[in-house]
């Protein structure tokens, strides 16, 4: 039985406060450098001409860009199914929220809250969720569905849950957002924290 490839989706990451992010670029860069000592170099060394060293400084400089600019992360749960589903991958770019804030609608990858961290749960764990609200505004969940400055909101990209689950109304403070789970009967989100 042939397996279908990963699929590959653009999510975001958002230092809405910069302790809470994964500096994950720092990993790819040491696994990067190494690949390069050990394989690049002793090429390189044997190259003579001066393009080719330009072009391997271009290649390094452009290496270390992208890394710093955009990451890929591995879904390992299905609490955002059917949108991402366990095994498929994610590009998370890291500089849109230097310049913009969340909207709702945005999909993205953060460091455990503190209040799980408290609970157990390891601090290097990555959750990967999307925004449904932003600061100010107000939010419940009725029967399932979740209404956001009171309307009821169109989610097209959640999984089928005829749910009846109920989230008491509450207003978001400023520098939070609400992100929740596409497979909203299968998801640690916001609502438990």
């Amino acid at each position: 039985m042939a397996m279908a490839p990963p699929r590959l989706l653009r999510g975001l990451i958002a230092p809405m406060s910069p302790a809470d992010w994964l500096p994950c670029h720092l990993q790819l860069l040491a696994s990067s450098a190494s690949l390069l000592h050990r394989w690049w170099l002793p090429s390189l060394a044997r190259l003579r001409c001066p393009s080719c060293s330009d072009g391997f400084k271009l290649f390094l400089v452009l290496l270390l860009f992208s890394a710093a600019l955009a990451e890929v992360r591995f879904v390992a749960s299905a609490s955002m199914a059917p949108t991402l589903r366990p095994g498929d991958r994610a590009v998370a770019e890291k500089v849109t929220y230097m310049f913009r804030k969340p909207s709702a609608g945005d999909i993205v990858f953060f460091r455990v809250p503190a209040a799980l961290q408290n609970c157990g749960i390891n601090k290097d764990v990555v959750f990967i969720k999307r925004v449904v609200a932003t600061p100010g505004d107000f939010i419940e969940v009725r029967q399932g569905q979740l209404i956001v400055n009171g309307v009821a909101q169109n989610e097209h990209y959640t999984a089928p849950h005829g749910g009846s689950y109920m989230m008491e109304a509450m207003r978001l403070p400023e520098d939070h957002v609400f992100v929740m789970g596409d497979n909203r009967n299968n998801s640690c989100d916001s609502r438990a924290w």
